[in-house]
């Protein structure tokens, strides 16, 4: 008779977990073993980005060696458990590149550097009526469908999800028609203002 622990390969999902929870590295490794390919593959299905993939699958099981205890057996399988830690952590991932790329295009509307108007000082005022008026002419040199999410974003306020659904179209179009207008912007506004 011994006394040997059961090999992991015979042990349920659920003794698993309940190994993991007692920060069994063995047990995170053989649940590892048992579902990083199918944790990966649906996470490269939400973010169709191998590398993003990868990260949020690791996070993902890291986030089960922390909280395997918070898993209640009667509220659904392991498996079940686990794939919408994988969702939720992707649909995060998804939404902090939405915030990078909304970063990133205000900082590229900065750049035109438009002052504000400020009356008291007439050469500042000057400039600012020189170049909003480049400005407004730079918009008119835009297709109507990239001028229209431009004006949205910049003197709306509207995120991309916000103009996507206000406009009824795709959010990757927006982000296209938003990077392709402000391309345009800078090279019409700084050829109008080189001279």
């Amino acid at each position: 008779m011994s006394d040997q622990a059961p090999d992991l390969k015979d042990l349920s999902d659920e003794e698993i977990l309940d190994l993991i929870a007692e920060q069994r590295r063995d047990a995170l490794a053989d649940l590892y073993r048992r579902y990083s390919t199918a944790a990966y593959s649906f996470a490269i299905k939400i973010l169709r980005d191998p590398g993003g993939a990868e990260e949020v699958t690791q996070d993902a099981f890291f986030n089960v060696w922390r909280r395997a205890g918070s898993y209640k057996k009667g509220r659904g399988k392991v498996t079940a458990w686990l794939f919408s830690i994988v969702h939720h952590r992707a649909i995060d991932e998804i939404r902090r590149r939405n915030r990078r790329e909304q970063q990133r295009s205000s900082r590229e509307v900065e750049t035109l550097d438009i002052p504000s108007d400020d009356s008291s000082d007439p050469v500042r005022f000057a400039t600012a009526q020189f170049q909003r008026g480049v400005l407004d002419e730079a918009l008119k040199t835009l297709r109507p469908e990239q001028r229209a999410v431009v004006e949205l974003a910049y003197f709306g306020g509207l995120t991309h999800t916000e103009i996507a659904a206000r406009l009824e179209q795709p959010l990757g179009t927006v982000k296209t028609r938003m990077r392709l207008a402000l391309k345009k912007l800078r090279g019409t506004v700084s050829r109008d203002v080189m001279g």
